[in-house]
């Protein structure tokens, strides 16, 4: 992964360069893989650690605390804390979402809402506050904390409208994939047509 140009301004006296990696097709591929083995790795010590589905949060969710202290120190992006940062929000996000459905009983269709909304909330913020969205400009800490927060909701919406899907739809996961797959396919053609990259 190589960084998105040599990005770099200085705010509060610090200079940082871009802390995204260039979004590729190995992007994609490194950011699944994570999502797959923390996601696996958190469904293993929630059962067999026996420590519970609560407790399993609290245990990420302070590595998450942690891990993104380390990330945010940073001045330029490094692959092994981005990505490490990336296997530790896909499981706290994802985690957050399985409460409120297997231990609070709400209804993953208000799960997906609420999650949407604060999704928009937080873009909302961050455009105001810092003018773009764009990843290719993540070189600052005001900047780099919205990109996590808004990484951090994407995986609690993620599962929420995933798992909805399957409730809706009663297909398999096998088959279910074919959606989002789909969406992600469209959406690379409505980009590389000219669509806006930002929102692409």
């Amino acid at each position: 992964m190589t960084m998105t140009g040599e990005t770099r301004t200085r705010r509060g006296g610090r200079l940082m360069l871009n802390k995204v990696p260039e979004v590729t097709i190995w992007f994609w591929v490194i950011k699944v893989l994570c999502t797959t083995v923390g996601e696996s790795f958190a469904d293993w010590i929630n059962m067999k650690l026996g420590v519970g589905l609560v407790n399993t949060a609290w245990i990420f969710t302070a590595v998450f605390v942690v891990v993104l202290g380390i990330q945010l120190r940073l001045k330029r992006y490094v692959p092994f804390p981005y990505w490490l940062t990336v296997v530790v929000v896909s499981v706290t996000g994802t985690l957050y979402t399985d409460i409120l459905t297997d231990q609070l009983n709400v209804p993953l269709w208000i799960s997906s809402a609420v999650f949407s909304v604060l999704l928009a909330v937080v873009f909302g913020a961050w455009w105001l506050r810092e003018r773009t969205l764009s990843i290719h400009s993540v070189t600052t800490p005001s900047r780099e904390s919205f990109y996590w927060l808004t990484v951090l909701v994407t995986f609690a919406l993620g599962t929420a409208t995933g798992d909805w899907t399957l409730e809706l739809t009663g297909w398999s996961p096998g088959a279910s994939v074919l959606l989002p797959l789909g969406l992600i396919a469209a959406i690379t053609l409505l980009w590389r047509f000219g669509a806006n990259p930002v929102l692409s």
